[in-house]
C-alpha cells in the first residue's frame, strides 16, 4: 500500500516538471523557435517518440527535473553558428552548380564520360550528406534560426514560460484545493476545568471556531494568526458553530493548569481547551476569492523560506531533495488523502520560485545572460556560460543527494 503513496508521489513531481517544460515548449512554439527535444526527467531514455517536424519526446528515468531544448542552443560560440543568409544561399548555388553540371553532362557525346560524372558526383553528395548536420527548417520552410540568433525579448519570454506555466497551475491547484477541502479551523476536543471543576471558557466539545474578533478564519487567515497578539487576562471573541448554530462566545486568556494521568501539572496561558482541524468554506465562493491571493501568499512565503536557508536561519538539515520530498509526499498523503490536494499548489509554487532563482542551470540563471547581452549587445562567450551551467548543474545535483542523505541520516 505505502508503494502505491510513493508512485504516486512520483507521478505529481513528474506532472509538475511537465507542466513547467510545457511552458517552455508553449511559449518556444508561439514565438516560432525549433525544438530539438521535450524530455521530462534525466538519465537513459525510457520512451522516445520524433515527430515528423523533426521534434523529439522523451521519458528519462531520473525524474529529477526535465528540459526543452531548443535547435543551436549548444552552440560553443557565435562565430561557429553560420548565418541564414549565408546557408541560404550557398544551398542555392550548390543547387544552380549542380544543374549547370547536369545540362553540360547531358549535351556530352561520350555515354561512358556522363556515366562516370553522374557516378562520382552522387558519391559526393552521399558523403556530404554523411558528414553533415541536418539544417532544420522552421514551420514556414526556411532554415531555422538557432536559439540564439532569436532576438532577446523572445528568449527571455521563453525562458520565464516555465515559470508562468507553474504559477498558473498553482493558482488552479489552490482553487481545486481550497473549493474541494476548505481552510483548517480547530474543533473542540476537550474544555478542561479548575481544580473545582469548573470549565476555563464557556466552549462545548465540537464547537468549531469560525472567526476571532469578527475576523474570519480562512486560507489567507488561520487561526493562529488571528490569536498570536492576544496576551494574559485578554478576552476574545469566539464566532463558532455548534451544531449548526452560529453564536459568539467570549473566552478570556488565562494561566491554565492541566494534570496528567500520573497527576503531574503543568500550567500555561491559553484559552483551556484542546482541539482538532476541521476544514470549512470548502465552496466555490471562498476559493474564487482566495486562490490567487493564497497562491501569492504561498510563493512569499517559499522565498522567505529561501533567504532564511541562504542567511543559515533555517539549517540545511530542514531542506529536502527529490528522494525526501517523494517520502513526505507519501506519509502526509497516507496520513489523509486530502494532503495530496494541499501540496499541489505548495509544489508549483515552489518550483516556479526555484527556478526564478539566478543560479547557474537554472532558468534565472539564463534570464540574467540574457539581459546582459541584451544591455552590452554582445553576449558572454558560450562557452564561459557552458562551463557555469555545468558546474552549476553538478553542484545543485550534489546539493540535493547531500540533503536527502542528511534528512535521512540525522
Amino acid at each position: 500500500m505505502y508503494l502505491g503513496f510513493i508512485l504516486l508521489s512520483i507521478i505529481v513531481l513528474l506532472v509538475m516538471v511537465l507542466i513547467h517544460e510545457l511552458g517552455h515548449y508553449t511559449a518556444a512554439k508561439i514565438l516560432g523557435f525549433t525544438v530539438e527535444e521535450f524530455s521530462v526527467g534525466f538519465g537513459p531514455k525510457l520512451i522516445s517518440r520524433v515527430r515528423r517536424n523533426g521534434e523529439r519526446f522523451s521519458l528519462r528515468l531520473l525524474p529529477l527535473g526535465g528540459y526543452c531544448a531548443f535547435y543551436g542552443d549548444d552552440a560553443i560560440d557565435d562565430d561557429e553558428q553560420p548565418k541564414n543568409d549565408e546557408v541560404t544561399h550557398k544551398t542555392a548555388q550548390q543547387e544552380e552548380n549542380t544543374q549547370q553540371e547536369s545540362n553540360n553532362s547531358a549535351n556530352d557525346d561520350d555515354l561512358l564520360s556522363y556515366v562516370m560524372r553522374s557516378k562520382i558526383e552522387e558519391d559526393k553528395a552521399v558523403a556530404v550528406a554523411q558528414d553533415s548536420a541536418p539544417v532544420r527548417l522552421d514551420k514556414n520552410g526556411n532554415v531555422a534560426k538557432t536559439f540564439y540568433q532569436q532576438k532577446p525579448w523572445k528568449r527571455i519570454i521563453v525562458l520565464l514560460g516555465g515559470v508562468v506555466f507553474n504559477f498558473v497551475s498553482a493558482i488552479i491547484f489552490a482553487l481545486i484545493y481550497i473549493w474541494a477541502v476548505g481552510c483548517p479551523a480547530p474543533q473542540i476536543a476537550e474544555v478542561y476545568t479548575d481544580a473545582q471543576g469548573n470549565q476555563y471558557n464557556a466552549l462545548q466539545k465540537g464547537d468549531i471556531i469560525l472567526a476571532v474578533d469578527g475576523h474570519d478564519i480562512t486560507v489567507m487567515t488561520n487561526y493562529n494568526e488571528l490569536v498570536q497578539n492576544a496576551k494574559e487576562g485578554d478576552t476574545v471573541k469566539f464566532k463558532i458553530d455548534r451544531n449548526g448554530k452560529i453564536m459568539t462566545v467570549d473566552v478570556q486568556r488565562k494561566k491554565i493548569a492541566t494534570a496528567d494521568k500520573d497527576g503531574n501539572v503543568t500550567e500555561y496561558v491559553g484559552f483551556g481547551y484542546t482541539s482538532q482541524t476541521e476544514f470549512i468554506n470548502a465552496n466555490a465562493a471562498h476559493a474564487f476569492s482566495y486562490c490567487v491571493p493564497y497562491t501569492f501568499k504561498l510563493s512569499w512565503s517559499i522565498l522567505g523560506s529561501f533567504g532564511q536557508l541562504i542567511t543559515g536561519q533555517v539549517p540545511i538539515t530542514q531542506v529536502t531533495g527529490p528522494v525526501g520530498s517523494v517520502k513526505l509526499m507519501a506519509d502526509v498523503t497516507r496520513a489523509d488523502w486530502r494532503n495530496i490536494l494541499i501540496l499541489l499548489p505548495l509544489l508549483a509554487s515552489n518550483l516556479a520560485m526555484f527556478n526564478l532563482l539566478p543560479i547557474p542551470a537554472l532558468d534565472g540563471a539564463q534570464i540574467v545572460f540574457t539581459i546582459i547581452e541584451w544591455i552590452r549587445k554582445k553576449p558572454i562567450k558560450r562557452k564561459i556560460q557552458g562551463i557555469i551551467n555545468a558546474v552549476g548543474l553538478v553542484t545543485l545535483l550534489l546539493f540535493v543527494v547531500i540533503v536527502d542523505i542528511l534528512s535521512f541520516a540525522l
